[in-house]
């Protein structure tokens, strides 16, 4: 059996910093990969929303009492869960314990038709938040056991229209 001395030196140590090569992310346009396996979901994408108790519980987003309506976010969260489900559902689709994922976020209306072109399928570095969007995805298809995803590559990226790529 082994001791717990032997286990800690065949770890990485406290702290160490490897003087390597750091990564270098592909910047440049996105290109889809079609020898790898992907699903792509028509969806506009949402990150989850910081939840309160009452979002448990509050059903109706036109709720004559204001402090009984669902709150849009949540209400948002929701919709885009139900589409993207019904979606997998028609394409047979099960998310595995690892993942890479794009998200394609739509380029804002009031920019330039020269600006899109520039920046269609370049890195997205704008709200939401890359680990928002990726809990949702989580969430939505592994809720209760989201714990067993090991492995997710992530990537936001700007698009003339909003959808989800998702490689297994």
């Amino acid at each position: 059996m082994e001791n717990n001395t032997t286990r800690i030196k065949q770890s990485l140590g406290e702290h160490y910093h490897n003087i390597g090569t750091k990564m270098a992310p592909n910047e440049g346009k996105f290109q889809v990969d079609y020898s790898r396996e992907f699903y792509l979901f028509d969806v506009v994408p949402v990150g989850a929303p910081r939840m309160t108790q009452s979002d448990k519980w509050k059903s109706d987003p036109n709720h004559s009492d204001p402090k009984k309506r669902k709150r849009a976010t949540v209400q948002n969260y929701h919709q885009f869960k139900d589409a993207i489900k019904a979606q997998a559902g028609k394409m047979s689709f099960e998310l595995g314990d690892y993942f890479d994922v794009v998200f394609f976020l739509s380029m804002p209306a009031s920019w330039s038709n020269k600006k899109k072109e520039r920046e269609n399928g370049l890195p997205c570095r704008v709200k939401p938040d890359f680990d928002n969007l990726v809990k949702c995805i989580g969430d939505t298809f592994r809720p209760e056991n989201g714990s067993a995803i090991w492995k997710c590559g992530t990537e936001k990226r700007w698009a003339y229209k909003s959808s989800i790529l998702i490689y297994v």
